[in-house]
């Protein structure tokens, strides 16, 4: 039997973003660096970007099209398994996923990825479990700057379009076994941000993932 979980909700993954505080560049981003929308939650004086009350300010140049490095988020996945006491063999990530943060509070998040596990569990036979992420999710994004730590947070999710997708197989033949691999988004709660250059580095809150990303 094949052991399938098949999911359009957001709600429940847990994938990680790390955001530290520095400020993105916007080489080649054909924007300018300030091109984020207001954060939310700020007063009035507020210019954009900096929350009043001595708030930590948001970063800049987030705005545009990123790349998440799918092979660490792969070995994440393993290194999570591995504390677990499964004897993790291999992982390994095959596919794309995107991040697009428009300068209007525009978000678009798409997946073609696929990350497998090689493991060995109670000294039987080796296993290969397999996590398929296909398709897009839409929403709004603001920054959450009048608090501790300036945050990335979201609304008006649409994620009719997104599944996740979970199998487990023995030498080419699925089976049904208690494995559970953590999941590889969150969309709940606030993210924290931080960019050098043409590099950002997400986290979300109480997530134990950090992603790194490329702009492209």
């Amino acid at each position: 039997m094949s052991r399938r979980n098949t999911t359009t909700a957001l709600s429940g993954l847990s994938l990680a973003l790390l955001l530290l505080l520095t400020g993105c560049g916007d080489e080649d981003a054909g924007g300018e660096a300030t091109d984020a929308p207001p954060t939310a939650s700020a007063s009035s004086d507020s210019d954009g970007g900096s929350a009043s009350g001595g708030a930590t300010p948001p970063p800049a140049g987030v705005a545009g099209r990123w790349s998440a490095d799918v092979e660490d988020l792969a070995a994440q996945i393993g290194a999570i398994l591995g504390d677990t006491g499964v004897d993790v063999i291999a992982t390994r990530a095959i596919g794309t996923q995107f991040a697009t943060f428009g300068g209007d509070g525009a978000f678009r998040f798409d997946n073609d990825l696929t990350v497998v596990i090689d493991v060995r569990m109670s000294d039987g036979p080796a296993m290969t479990a397999a996590q398929t992420h296909v398709g897009g999710v839409t929403a709004s994004w603001a920054w959450d700057a009048p608090s501790d730590r300036a945050a990335m947070v979201f609304a008006d999710y649409d994620d009719v379009g997104y599944a996740v997708d979970t199998t487990v197989s023995v030498n080419g033949v699925a089976i049904d076994v208690p494995i559970e691999i953590p999941e590889l988004i969150s969309a709940t709660g606030r993210m924290f941000v931080s960019c050098a250059g043409g590099e950002m580095v997400t986290m979300w809150e109480d997530s134990p993932f950090v992603t790194t990303w490329t702009r492209l």
